[in-house]
């Protein structure tokens, strides 16, 4: 390979001192792999090559043969280190070429290492340097299009595809056109939608979240639970709606407007006394850049036990996180909840909650294994001193996709409550601690559509043993997402 680039260097030199002027080399590189080797087009113009080299060969003409010699091995190491894909080593070598020697192989040569490099302005420069000589290079047209796409201008890059485009290139190009076209569509869209809904089915051994034992010591004597109060099974059926709209304010990775709304329904079969729905609305701004982005969400949840309104809610959530590199992030959280309930027997609930979490995130695998352990801090004032509380917590989740549209969440979670007051029957200050685990299995099919099982685990463990529960649930759904 490299004693072929030496000889075809010291072919084009040979050729421009025979006057023997032949199409642009950098405009059909000799050894294309891939996407390069499908965009390529047959460069037009050799009248304009002629033109452009000419000041090359009066400079060539006017070397000694060893300054021929020194520029020819100069090329060939060059070149070298082109097609192993060296661009940082090439570059500079390549400059200093053309600072003596500037013809049409040069210049793209130039321009594709400067790119392939980061300096975008350089291959810019350089291309329409080339188009400004012949505006049918389209190959050449391609290489100035991409640059200006990594570069964030939308509107040039789509200008020179449209180009491209209208001299009827080969399909292989056509369908490279087509893909960049449509990577411009996505990064230029102001409105951005998910949509996602499912149906299912419950089995909850503990839809009360009683204690096992309908006997219990508390101060007096003993108190003896109801059906309804103690350990209770039965089935459901589970309703999830959840969606966003993201607009686009200004430029790229810069202010942005997300509005988000879920819907929650849980409806049990035979004790409709346990049923549950919540809804929640959330807007807010987002600020979006390179390696970070920070969210300030506000928002309203409605919530229903049983037939009743239950108690609504005002929320507000600010988060930032920063990326650091494509594998390791730091996402902090500040939450803060006013909750009132509807029923005056209730107003003892009523209460504001503060919770502060710490996050480190770990992507793996372009993404597809995603590993996060939040430390968080909760503190709950309610109107009793018996409901309010403040504790730490602990949380450690998993996340894969797999290329079989399969993906699986595990969440561990542990944390620890104690209350400020004591709760009616006992004499203690009521502690908790609550492990809980859960596990989901997602499989997507015919696109929009998917298939998910879901097991849930919580173990509550209390001094005030009417506080002491565990609680399995299996969830099986169906739904769509678009």
């Amino acid at each position: 390979m490299h004693a072929r680039v030496s000889l075809f260097c010291g072919a084009i030199l040979l050729f421009l001192m025979t006057f023997l002027l032949i199409p642009c080399a950098g405009a059909q590189p000799q050894s294309p792999t891939g996407s390069e080797a499908e965009a390529q087009t047959q460069p037009t113009g050799e009248a304009g090559f002629k033109k452009a080299n000419q000041e090359a060969i009066k400079k060539l003409r006017r070397m000694s043969p060893e300054e021929i010699k020194a520029l020819d091995e100069k090329l060939a190491e060059a070149l070298i280190l082109y097609y192993d894909r060296k661009f940082a080593r090439a570059l500079p070598i390549f400059k200093e070429i053309a600072g003596k020697v500037e013809t049409m192989d040069i210049m793209f040569w130039v321009g594709t290492s400067a790119m392939k490099v980061g300096e975008t302005q350089l291959a810019i420069q350089n291309f329409k340097k080339m188009l400004a000589i012949d505006p049918k290079l389209h190959r050449v047209r391609l290489e100035l299009a991409t640059t200006y796409f990594t570069t964030g201008k939308y509107d040039e890059a789509r200008q020179e595809l449209e180009v491209v485009q209208a001299a009827s290139p080969p399909p292989g190009v056509q369908k490279n056109i087509a893909r960049l076209l449509a990577a411009i569509e996505e990064r230029t869209k102001k409105v951005f939608y998910n949509l996602r809904l499912s149906q299912g089915v419950l089995w909850d051994d503990n839809i009360s979240a009683g204690p096992e034992q309908k006997e219990l010591a508390v101060v007096g004597g003993t108190l003896t639970l109801d059906t309804e109060s103690a350990k209770l099974r039965d089935e459901g059926a589970v309703t999830n709606v959840a969606g966003n709209v993201l607009y686009d304010i200004g430029e790229k990775n810069g202010l942005m407007w997300n509005t988000a709304a879920s819907f929650y329904n849980l409806a049990y079969f035979d004790h409709g006394q346990f049923n549950y729905m919540t809804m929640d609305l959330t807007t807010g701004p987002w600020w979006a850049d390179r390696r970070d982005i920070l969210k300030i969400p506000f928002g309203y949840k409605e919530q229903e036990y049983g037939s009743n309104r239950l108690a609504y809610t005002f929320h507000v959530d600010p988060n930032y996180e920063y990326y650091f590199n494509q594998y390791f992030s730091l996402k902090g959280l500040y939450s803060y909840n006013y909750t009132d309930y509807y029923a005056s027997e209730n107003s003892v609930l009523n209460n504001d909650k503060h919770r502060f979490e710490l996050t480190p995130n770990f992507y793996l695998l372009n993404r597809r294994h995603i590993l996060s352990a939040t430390a968080g801090y909760e503190n709950c004032n309610a109107d009793a001193s018996r409901f309010s509380y403040d504790g730490p917590y602990y949380t450690f989740s998993y996340f894969a996709g797999f290329p079989t549209s399969t993906e699986l969440f595990l969440q561990y979670q542990w944390f620890r409550r104690e209350y400020n007051g004591k709760p009616t029957l006992y004499n203690d200050y009521r502690v908790d601690e609550r492990r809980s685990f859960t596990a989901v299995l997602s499989q997507g099919f015919l696109k929009y559509f998917f298939a998910s099982f879901a097991f849930g685990y919580t173990d509550n463990d209390s001094n005030c043993k009417l506080y002491t529960f565990d609680r399995t649930t299996y969830t099986a759904s169906v739904g769509c997402r678009f």
